[in-house]
Order: structure tokens, then sequence, then C-alpha cells
């Protein structure tokens, strides 16, 4: 997927179900390690909350092997799968929620938990402003000095940007480009150097 909406900024909601205080936060998570670190500080900040129910998605929507979710005290699979599930179903990927648990002394039975979470995530993920995330790609780029104008125009007509620039026998170009615009840059460079500009991606 080149690219994707990922959280613009933490959204906070609360809800009170019968007498229990559930309080969600849904954050931006690039990474497991920054998802952790998410919770970590929700936890830090609620140290008196009876639970800290969590659930991750530190890659692209639809991602299956960079998940996660916690129940964390509450009846198996009555807390972080639902707030999961809710999460995968909402097309923003690299996205973290947190849904922290004052218990109000009324047990609300694993049906009601599941609707709980499950809401709590929902009603956060409204108010949640989003932002695209556009996949980007490295290449370098090796020609005559005599095309350097040319090919600049050329990168900055796709929206590429020149990481940096080597004057050595020839000219060699660092750039990046949206990954959705690599296929049209390289014909528009190939075209414009006629065999005279080489395209190289990095491993």
């Amino acid at each position: 997927m080149s690219s994707y909406q990922i959280p613009a900024a933490t959204v906070e909601h609360e809800q009170v179900i019968r007498k229990s205080r559930f309080i969600t936060f849904i954050g931006h998570a690039p990474d497991a390690r920054a998802a952790q670190d998410f919770i970590a500080d929700i936890r830090t900040r609620y140290p008196d909350a009876r639970h800290v129910c969590w659930a991750y998605i530190a890659g692209e929507p639809g991602n299956t092997t960079a998940i996660s979710c916690s129940d964390d005290g509450e009846p198996g699979g009555t807390a972080g799968r639902p707030m999961l599930n809710v999460l995968q179903h909402g097309e923003v990927g690299e996205i973290v929620a947190v849904v922290v648990r004052y218990f109000g002394g009324i047990k609300l039975g694993a049906g009601g938990l599941v609707r709980a979470y499950s809401s709590s995530v929902s009603l956060a993920m409204k108010q949640l402003e989003s932002c695209r995330r556009v996949a980007q790609a490295s290449l370098m780029l090796v020609l005559p000095f005599a095309l350097e104008d040319a090919v600049r125009r050329a990168l900055q007509q796709q929206g590429a940007a020149i990481g940096g620039a080597d004057y050595g026998q020839q000219l060699t170009l660092a750039c990046t480009c949206a990954q959705e615009r690599l296929e049209t840059l390289t014909a528009a460079l190939n075209a414009l150097g006629r065999g005279q500009v080489q395209v190289l991606m990095p491993e």
C-alpha cells in the first residue's frame, strides 16, 4: 500500500457505563516501540486504574503482523480483541488505542465488557483527525552535468526531493520520491536523458 491514513493528533474520550469510567486515548504508533511507549505513558498517568487495556496496528491498515492487544486483567477476549477489531475496521494505520477503566462497583458481564470497550474506541475514532502517509522510495541518479537543470525540473514536477549531490566525473543525485509516482518519474527521466540518466534503487 503506497499511502494510507494515520492519526494526526492524539484523541481523548470518556464515557461512563453503569458507574464504570472508560477513558479512551488514540494516538499515532509508527512502530511497535512507539505503541508501547504510548501505552506506558497512559499507564503512568493513571497508576490507580484497575485496568489499562490496549490494542495497536503498528503499520498500514490490514497489516496482520505488526498488531497486538491486551485485556490487562479483564476476562479473556473482552477488551483488547474488541478494541483491535474496531481499529482493523477503521482504515487507519499506525494507530494505538488505550482504554483506562475505573471500576464502578457494578459488573458488566462478558458481553457488556465487549460492548463497552468496543464503543469506547468507536466513539474516540469518530473524533480522530487523520492525515495521509505517503510511502517514499529512495533512488540515485547518475547523469551528465549538461542534463542537471532538466533533471532537477523533472524531479520538481514529480514532487521528488534531492537529498544530496556529488559532483564527480558525473553528477550523482540522491533523491526521494513518493512510491506512487516512482514509475512516472522513471519514465520521464528515461525519456529526458535518452539512456544518459541512470536510475539506481539502493537496497
